[in-house]
């Protein structure tokens, strides 16, 4: 029996972002993905008038552990953990005496760390989070604001230029094989420190058995950078200066 139905890709767009925790990515984001699904399936667009139930189920299914994927996982890490974590980023910042920020990928970071006496900049692809952070912002006071921004098109001159860039989980997210975007984020970002921080676990919760990333501390000398290392019970991380 053929039960094939025409669906438009706003329908399916929509039905993606049936899922709470991905109401907020913005709609740009979410048609890229469904490009990019159809795209690796050889799928022209107008094949989508006849899809059948089940095709549209495995491209929602697809496109959704996508949008999970590079939109991190904030939410799964527990209070303790991230007060804990959230206390060591305070700490580092703290001694560089820094007056600006940008935090990319920055999920809710700014809730926890953001203060009166720095220039706060941070950018997302989810426009709930970006919206509850400019709230917060314009409640405390804090001079800054969130904006929307696609890393995996960072161009350069279109970021602000401050003292420290912190990246927090975020290199792990945004590409599943090799490192030439975070590269690319690097020589585009101007500033004179990065924050970056790697979990120490999987997404499965096991403890890695190497946490530290060789990679980046070869990316970071290669392109004239000094590191410090630092790791918590859950993360580690890397102060970066430019030499």
């Amino acid at each position: 029996m053929d039960n094939s139905q025409k669906i438009t890709l706003r329908e399916i767009l929509e039905k993606i972002k049936q899922k709470p925790e991905l109401q907020g990515i913005d709609n740009s984001i979410v048609s890229s993905a469904i490009e990019k699904y159809l795209k690796k399936n050889s799928i022209p667009i107008k094949i989508l008038d006849n899809f059948r139930e089940k095709e549209i189920k495995i491209l929602v299914k697809d496109v959704r552990a996508q949008l999970h994927f590079i939109s991190g996982q904030f939410f799964e890490i527990s209070e303790k953990e991230r007060a804990d974590n959230y206390t060591k980023v305070k700490e580092i910042l703290s001694s560089l005496n820094v007056k600006s920020i940008l935090d990319i990928g920055c999920g809710l970071n700014p809730l926890f760390l953001a203060s009166n006496y720095i220039e706060y900049n941070a950018i997302d692809i989810n426009t709930s989070y970006i919206d509850k952070i400019n709230s917060f912002f314009k409640k405390k006071g804090i001079k800054g604001k969130a904006f929307f921004y696609d890393l995996r098109e960072i161009k350069p001159m279109s970021l602000p230029d401050v003292d420290v860039c912190v990246a927090l989980k975020v290199f792990d997210v945004i590409e599943k094989r090799g490192h030439k975007l975070a590269e690319k984020i690097i020589k585009n970002t101007r500033c004179r420190y990065f924050l970056i921080s790697f979990p120490t676990k999987t997404l499965s919760g096991k403890p890695m058995t190497h946490p530290q990333r060789g990679w980046i501390e070869r990316l970071l000398q290669r392109l004239g950078f000094s590191f410090q290392f630092f790791k918590t019970k859950d993360e580690v991380f890397y102060l970066a200066e430019k030499v």
